[in-house]
C-alpha cells in the first residue's frame, strides 16, 4: 500500500492538470493564457509537469458491474431473505423517476448534457478557487468523473484491492487526469442517460446503502420510479456526504441539504416556486418511511430462518460457485444472483402453526420450555417443504432463542421410529406381517444375535433383559408388534434376521453415527437407542414412500446470476436403496397397523403411513410418517438436554402427566398434516401382500362355516385397548406410543 500523500496541490501541478486536460479535449481558448502561466510562475516547469502527468495512464476502462444484493426466494418466487455486504439494487432508466435524475444532475453538475465528461468551467473555477488559497481543494468533477471514480472504487472493493481503491481517492494531480482522460473516453462510448443511470445506480445514498432504488426503498419504502420533487431531492443531497446527511441518524442535517437541492432546482428551473414552497414545508422525519433491512437469515421472513440456514449452507458447500467458501460468500453477498429455493410458503405456515399451537414459543413447561420441530419433504424429490421449530431465531439472553436448526443440526434418540430398519430386514428376507415373533422371556443371550458373517453380537454380561410395559409379553402377530411397538417383540424379530444388516440397512437409508458410519450393531439399538435428526429420519421415511428410492434432502431448485443465466439447476438426487416390493411391503404394513392401533387420524379417512417413537424418561417424542405426497417428522424434548424427562407438560392447553409418540401424532404431526393436505386428493398408497393372515380354527359345530380367507382382518386381541406401547432406551424404563 502506498504511503499517505498530502492533500494540497500545487499551483505547478494544477497547471500541469490543466494543460493536460486542455491537450486531451482540443478546448482551446476557453480560458485565458495570462490565467495560466503566471499562476505557474514558470513556463518550462509547467512543460516538464505535462508529460510526467501523463505517464502510466491506462487507455481504456472497464466498466464494472457494481455489487449487487443477493435473494433467496420461495417456492413461489416471494422474497425470504436478502444478502449483501452494500445493500444496492440496479435498476434501468425507465425504472428511475424523471425528477431524481433532474435533482442529481442540479446539485452535483448542471452542465452534464452540455460538456463531454470534462466541464472547462468547473476546472476554471476550481484551479481559481486553489490558487486563491480557499479552504479545502475543489475537484470540478462530473458526474461522468464520479461514475468513474466509484467504478474504481468498487472494482477494488470487489477485488479485494486496497491499492485500487486508495489509488481512485488519492487527491493527487495524477488521479484528477486519469479521472478526467477516462471521462472523455466515456463519453465516447456511452449516452448520458446510460451515464447517469450508472451513476445513480453506483453512487452511495447511506453508510451501507448504494444506489438510488436501494436508498428509496430504505428511506421511502418505495421504488425509485415513485420518488417525489422533496424525496429526490433529499436523495440527491446525500452522495456530497452519505453519513453526515443520514436522514435516518441525523434528519436535521438532512432537512438542511434537502432544501439546499431543491434551492439550487428552483433557480436552475427544474422546479416552480409553488413546487418548492411545498416540498421544504415537508419536514424530513414526516417524509420518511424507512425499511430497514438485514442482510442474512436474521433477516429473514418469519418462521423461515432456520430453512434459510440450511439453503446457506447448502450453497456454501457447492463447489459451483466457487473454488473456496470465501468465493462464493463473496458471489452471494456481492454476486446478485437469486436462489430459488424448495420451501412452500403454505405448507411453511402450517408447519409453525401446528407447532406454536401445540407449544408456543414462550411456553414454560420445565421452566425452560418444551421444544418442538417438524421437518416436511417430498418423497419424489427429496426436496424440503416444511422446516420449523418452536423458538426464536437468533442470539439472546432468552432460552427460547438459538441459532440452532434443531430439524437439522441436533441429533436426538430416535426411540421406535428405527424400529423401521428391522421391518425392512423382516420383508427383505422373507417373513410376513402375520408371522408370530416375541416371546415371554425376555432375556437374551450372546448367542442369539447372529450377523450373515457367522459372528454373534456380544452382550453384556452374557445376558441382557429387555423392558417392556405390562401387556407386551409373550407372541403375537408381527403386525400387531408393530402397531402397539412391542419391544420384546422387535428384539425377537431381530434374532431372527441378519441383525448387522439391520444396521446396514440404516446407513443405506442415511440413519448413522456423526461420522457417517453405520450404527454400532447393539441389541439396544435395535429400539432406537442411536441418533438421528428430524430431517434424516423424515428423508428414510420419505424413500419408503418413494418405493424404496431415496431422495437426498434438497432446499434450493435454481441459481441464476444477476442477468437471469442459471448458474445451476438442482436436480433430484436419487437412489435405489431398497427392493421396491419390499418397500410396499413395509409401507403397506404401518398403514394397516396405523389405521388398527393408533388412536390419531388423518382428515377424511386419508391413508398414512406412520410410526411412533418415546425414548428414556419419555425425553424425546416422535412421530415419523408420509402419504404419498409429502413425508413428515415431528419431534419434542429439550433440544438443550435431550435426555431430561417431560413431564406434568401442557400442551395445547392441556395437561398431560408424560408425553408419548402418539401424543406428537396427535398434536403436532397430524394438525400439520391435514393442513398442508387440505384441498387435495389422496394419491392410493401402497397395498401389497404382506403375508397369510391366520386362518381361524373350524368351528367343531356342523352349522359353522369356515369363511376365512387370506385377506387380512383385525386383531380383536388388543390386550391395552389398542394403545401402542413402546420403549425406545437401552435402561428399558416404560414408555407408551399411544
Amino acid at each position: 500500500m502506498s504511503s499517505p500523500r498530502s492533500r494540497a496541490v500545487t499551483p505547478v501541478q494544477l497547471v500541469a492538470l490543466l494543460l493536460a486536460f486542455l491537450s486531451i479535449s482540443g478546448l482551446t481558448g476557453v480560458l485565458g493564457a495570462g490565467l495560466l502561466v503566471p499562476a505557474a510562475g514558470s513556463a518550462g516547469e509547467v512543460a516538464k509537469a505535462v508529460p510526467t502527468v501523463f505517464d502510466g495512464l491506462p487507455d481504456d476502462l472497464q466498466i464494472v458491474e457494481p455489487a449487487v444484493e443477493s435473494t433467496m426466494l420461495d417456492e413461489d418466487g416471494n422474497t425470504i431473505a436478502t444478502f449483501f455486504d452494500k445493500r444496492r439494487i440496479v435498476v434501468p432508466s425507465d425504472k428511475i423517476a424523471d425528477i431524481m435524475k433532474q435533482a442529481i444532475v442540479a446539485i452535483e453538475d448542471k452542465r452534464f448534457y452540455e460538456h463531454h465528461g470534462v466541464d472547462p468551467d468547473g476546472v476554471a473555477r476550481a484551479l481559481v478557487s486553489n490558487l486563491s488559497g480557499d479552504s479545502g481543494t475543489q475537484g470540478a468533477s462530473t458526474i461522468t468523473q464520479q461514475y468513474i471514480r466509484n467504478m474504481l472504487i468498487e472494482k477494488g472493493y470487489l477485488e479485494g484491492d486496497a491499492q485500487i481503491v486508495a489509488d481512485a481517492t488519492a487527491q493527487t494531480p495524477e488521479r484528477k487526469l486519469r479521472e478526467m482522460k477516462y471521462a472523455l473516453t466515456l463519453e465516447t462510448k456511452m449516452s448520458k442517460d446510460e451515464i447517469l443511470t450508472g451513476y445513480l445506480n453506483i453512487a452511495p445514498f447511506g453508510p451501507t446503502t448504494y444506489g438510488v432504488e436501494a436508498a428509496s426503498k430504505l428511506y421511502f419504502s418505495k421504488s425509485a420510479s415513485q420518488l417525489t420533487i422533496s424525496e429526490a431531492a433529499l436523495l440527491a443531497g446525500l452522495v456530497q456526504a452519505p453519513t453526515d446527511y443520514d436522514p435516518l441518524t441525523y434528519p436535521d442535517a438532512a432537512q438542511s441539504r434537502r432544501d439546499t437541492v431543491l434551492g439550487v432546482m428552483l433557480d436552475q428551473g427544474v422546479i416552480t416556486q409553488e413546487d418548492y414552497d411545498a416540498a421544504v414545508a415537508v419536514n424530513v422525519s414526516d417524509m420518511l418511511h424507512p425499511d430497514v433491512q438485514t442482510s442474512g437469515c436474521s433477516g429473514a421472513t418469519t418462521t423461515m430462518e432456520y430453512f434459510c440456514q440450511y439453503a446457506i449452507e447448502q450453497f456454501l458447500n457447492d463447489e459451483t460457485f466457487g473454488a473456496t467458501q470465501g468465493e462464493r460468500n463473496q458471489l452471494l453477498q456481492t454476486g446478485g444472483i437469486e436462489i430459488r429455493t424448495t420451501i412452500n410458503a403454505s405448507k411453511q405456515q402450517d408447519a409453525w402453526n401446528a407447532l406454536t399451537a401445540a407449544l408456543p414459543v414462550d411456553n414454560a413447561n420445565g421452566g425452560v420450555g418444551l421444544d418442538d420441530a417438524l421437518t416436511s419433504v417430498e418423497p419424489s424429490t427429496g426436496n424440503v417443504l416444511a422446516m420449523a421449530q418452536n423458538t426464536t431465531y437468533g442470539q439472546g439472553e432468552s432460552t427460547r432463542e438459538t441459532m440452532v436448526n434443531y430439524n437439522v443440526d441436533s441429533n436426538f434418540s430416535p426411540g421406535s421410529t428405527f424400529k423401521l430398519f428391522t421391518l425392512i430386514q423382516w420383508f427383505k428376507e422373507g417373513h410376513g406381517a402375520y408371522d408370530t415373533v416375541g416371546r415371554a422371556n425376555r432375556t437374551y443371550t450372546t448367542g442369539e444375535f447372529k450377523c450373515s458373517d457367522g459372528t454373534y453380537v456380544p452382550v453384556d454380561n452374557g445376558a441382557w433383559t429387555v423392558n417392556d410395559l405390562t401387556g407386551k409379553d409373550g407372541p403375537m402377530q408381527a403386525i400387531r408388534a408393530l402397531g402397539l411397538s412391542v419391544n420384546q417383540a422387535f428384539i425377537n424379530m431381530s434374532t431372527k434376521v441378519d441383525f448387522c444388516a439391520i444396521f446396514q440397512d440404516a446407513k443405506d437409508f442415511g440413519i448413522t453415527k456423526a461420522d457417517g458410519s453405520a450404527i454400532d450393531p447393539l441389541p439396544s439399538n435395535i429400539i432406537g437407542s442411536g441418533e438421528a435428526s428430524p430431517l434424516k429420519l423424515a428423508t428414510a421415511y420419505a424413500a419408503i414412500a418413494n418405493n424404496g428410492v431415496l431422495c437426498q434432502p434438497n432446499a434450493i431448485t435454481t441459481v441464476t446470476d444477476r442477468n437471469g443465466n442459471v448458474l445451476k439447476e438442482y436436480k433430484p438426487n436419487c437412489s435405489q436403496v431398497l427392493d421396491s416390493t419390499v418397500a410396499q411391503k413395509v409401507s403397506t404394513m404401518l398403514r394397516k397397523a396405523n389405521a388398527q392401533y393408533y388412536d390419531f387420524a388423518l382428515d377424511g379417512g386419508r391413508q398414512f403411513a406412520a410410526k411412533t417413537g418415546t425414548t428414556d424418561n419419555n425425553s424425546n417424542t416422535w412421530t415419523a410418517g408420509f402419504t404419498q405426497e409429502i413425508a413428515t417428522v415431528a419431534w419434542m424434548g429439550y433440544a438443550n438436554s435431550s435426555s431430561q424427562q417431560v413431564e406434568n407438560f401442557s400442551i395445547a392447553g392441556t395437561t398431560l402427566a408424560v408425553p408419548y409418540g402418539s401424543t406428537v401424532g396427535a398434536y403436532i404431526w397430524a394438525p400439520y398434516m391435514n393442513a398442508a393436505l387440505a384441498g387435495t386428493t389422496g394419491t392410493p398408497m401402497a397395498d401389497v401382500f404382506i403375508g397369510d393372515v391366520p386362518r381361524p380354527s373350524p368351528s367343531p359345530t356342523p352349522s359353522a362355516t369356515d369363511t376365512g380367507s387370506s385377506s387380512d382382518k383385525p386383531d380383536t386381541d388388543t390386550g391395552d385397548n389398542g394403545q401402542g406401547q413402546d420403549n425406545g432406551g437401552d435402561s428399558g424404563s416404560d414408555g407408551n406410543d399411544r
